[in-house]
């Protein structure tokens, strides 16, 4: 009893220190207002006061301490670091992270403070669902759109939906569907929450029979869906077996989890057969889309003409799958429809899909600049804004240090200096930032300048002196070589993966021990420029050598040329559509941006294969 009242009355203080300095930080809020730079049509939105060198680098610090404070449950301390931060990505990072602590510990007194001090378009979904959860606001739409949710969620919003599920708040057929969802992604304790607030627990999963109850039904069609039974052999039939004991949506569930069970494993006719079988209402985003690259990995032009008319609105919107559906007309002969949404598709950026679009009309990439880069005057004028001079104090730190915390700090703050910045002032922002080496940061700023375009910012094309001789060498194309410098590191010196990769070229240390052996490299080269350069470009051009195509060898630098050469078919298939279906969503998209890249480099150092069709070509068959 004794320990309890101490609890409380530690509770009551700490809430009672963290409301008065709250107080008291409410009343030293820097005032922003916007001005005009009168340089030209670059705009800040609003400017922070500048901090010196010192002061920003204790900022980070004491932000790091922060953090650590925020997961060890201590209020004090984060309280401390707001009231004396103004506005950046730091103090939004703790405030979310803090709100959703304190949202965890139902703490709502000092959570409504805090919410009410966040920016509402800073708020983090898991921040909103604990609003939602405390009462401190009311949202039926976002708790009815994270009931149609079908993939992981934080912790505050399965709490949130397990609340409203048991308040009824939610469609229950909703609610089902993601139970069923949960368990295929093998979520089973959000998957056991959610169906007991639903009103029917979920028995035993690995014993489970046939039973009346929506609980017992869900059990029983886990034993087909779940991750290591949908891809077996006998998957089908063990689902026809005990379709009697299921509902519709139960089994039209299956047969969609096993059509994408194929599709990722390329085996194109079961999982188009199968996915004819699922129901429509129970498929997300994922399956649909596997269902169309089955039908395009088979080249059958109706069907996926009729996929895709048939996928939910913004998906079918989606550039790639307008791409496609215009290259369904023209194979059926429909060409007024393709031409028509090749057009509409051509003018939707300077993505992959769009250039081929572009290309289909009988055009080009284009690389003529509509803006020239940024004066000296006017990127002065930006640099006296608090929040970009933060990020760049960062950044040279962390570069001078090799500090990758604070180079990601500083990308973020970066971002939060510029989210409201017009194009004018998004190519000042980028010609400062290129001009800093901050490149990363440079071609983030140049691309978000929708109706301002300058392609050397876009697409920088730096260390020159080493790059090209290094893939003159090897005999591989420069262009392709930046190509895939600008996917893998953005030109970041020194920059590595989660998984070790390393440098410029993002070569791994065992890949970078191999290729020293053969070049008589000393393998600690892999961590300077030249060395990274010299390895990256050699490993390109062997990948390239064994492939003798460069679409195979960009899906094999990333992710291996085992995978490259089983993602190939028994014929030989359309360099787009071999990309379309990687399995991978990393490789996929990897691909795509990368070959986008070099026909963009192409085409500004004046090569002679310029168009993107060209470079794709035909992959040849295993």
């Amino acid at each position: 009893m004794l320990k309890s009242k101490l609890l409380v009355q530690r509770h009551r203080l700490i809430s009672g220190t963290v409301l008065l300095i709250t107080a008291c930080s409410n009343q030293h809020e820097v005032a922003v207002q916007p001005i005009n730079t009168n340089t030209g049509n670059a705009v800040l939105p609003g400017t922070q006061a500048s901090e010196t060198p010192d002061k920003i680098i204790s900022s980070f610090q004491q932000y790091q301490n922060a953090l650590k404070a925020v997961k060890d449950g201590d209020d004090v301390l984060p309280a401390q670091f707001l009231a004396r931060q103004p506005d950046s990505a730091m103090s939004n990072s703790i405030r979310n992270n803090w709100l959703q602590q304190l949202g965890k510990r139902g703490n709502w007194a000092v959570f409504r403070q805090q919410y009410a001090l966040l920016d509402k378009n800073a708020r983090d979904m898991e921040t909103r669902c604990y609003a939602v959860q405390g009462g401190i606001e009311s949202d039926s739409s976002l708790i009815a759109s994270l009931s149609q949710e079908t993939g992981n969620l934080p912790t505050g919003c399965n709490r949130l939906l397990v609340q409203a599920a048991a308040s009824q708040q939610i469609n229950a057929q909703n609610g089902w569907r993601r139970v069923r969802y949960l368990l295929a992604l093998n979520q089973i304790t959000n998957a056991r929450n959610l169906a007991q607030a639903l009103g029917s627990p979920l028995p035993d999963l690995l014993n489970a029979s046939a039973g009346n109850s929506q609980g017992a039904q869900e059990a029983l069609l886990y034993q087909v869906t779940s991750k290591e039974n949908r891809s077996k052999d006998s998957a089908a039939n063990r689902l026809q077996q005990i379709s009697a004991s299921l509902t519709k949506e139960q089994i039209g569930f299956g047969w969609g989890q096993l059509g994408l069970a194929q599709a990722y494993s390329l085996n194109s006719v079961n999982a188009l057969t199968y996915f004819d079988r699922a129901d429509p209402a129970q498929m997300n985003n994922e399956m649909w889309e596997w269902y169309a690259r089955s039908a395009l990995r088979l080249q059958r032009w109706q069907k996926l003409n009729n996929i895709i008319r048939s996928m939910p609105e913004a998906l079918q919107q989606q550039v790639t799958w307008q791409y496609w559906l215009a290259r369904s007309y023209r194979a059926l002969g429909q060409n007024n429809q393709a031409r028509e949404i090749f057009e509409q598709t051509a003018k939707r950026g300077h993505n992959f899909y769009s250039l081929l679009a572009k290309e289909a009309l009988g055009s080009k990439a284009s690389v003529q600049n509509t803006v020239a880069k940024s004066s000296q005057q006017i990127q002065s004028k930006i640099a006296t804004d608090g929040n970009i001079d933060r990020s760049l104090t960062l950044f040279k730190t962390a570069q001078a240090e090799n500090n990758w915390t604070m180079r990601r700090q500083a990308q973020q703050e970066w971002r939060y200096a510029t989210r409201n910045f017009n194009d004018d002032t998004l190519i000042a922002a980028a010609t400062l930032a290129e001009n800093n080496g901050f490149y990363e940061m440079s071609i983030y700023s140049a691309d978000r300048a929708d109706n301002q375009l300058n392609y050397e910012l876009r697409y920088p094309a730096p260390f020159k002196e080493l790059t090209v001789p290094f893939a003159q060498q090897v005999g591989i194309d420069p262009a392709w070589v930046y190509g895939l410098i600008r996917q893998e590191s953005r030109f970041m010196i020194g920059a590595r993966s989660s998984v070790g990769a390393t440098g410029l070229m993002q070569v791994m240390p065992a890949t970078a021990r191999d290729i020293a052996k053969r070049l008589g490299m000393d393998s600690n080269e892999l961590y300077t420029m030249s060395g990274n350069i010299r390895m990256g470009t050699w490993y390109m051009s062997s990948v390239r050598k064994q492939f003798a195509d460069e679409v195979l060898a960009t899906a094999g630098y990333n992710a291996g040329p085992g995978r490259a050469r089983r993602w190939q078919a028994n014929t030989p298939l359309e360099g787009a559509i071999y990309a379309e279906t990687i399995p991978f969503d990393e490789t996929r998209t990897y691909v795509k941006n990368v070959m986008a890249n070099t026909t963009y480099y192409a085409n500004l150092f004046g090569e002679p294969r310029t168009t993107l069709t060209e470079r794709m070509g035909t992959v040849p068959a295993r």
